[in-house]
This record gives C-alpha cells, sequence and structure tokens, in this order.
C-alpha cells in the first residue's frame, strides 16, 4: 500500500506524530 511506504518514510525523516496525523486526515477526507 501506497500510504505504508510514505509513513514509513515519515518515520526515517522523523516527521512527527500530528503532522502523519494531518496527513491521514487530509487523504480521508479527498477520499470521501
Amino acid at each position: 500500500m501506497e500510504w505504508v511506504h510514505l509513513l514509513l518514510k515519515a518515520k526515517k525523516q522523523g516527521i512527527r506524530a500530528e503532522e502523519i496525523r494531518r496527513f491521514f486526515n487530509d487523504r480521508t477526507l479527498k477520499a470521501m
């Protein structure tokens, strides 16, 4: 899955949980 790969990439880069959460919220809204 694409988002899993992005999440792993984000972890390596040290992105905060808040930013990841924002990203997922945005993706969820776009999916709907």
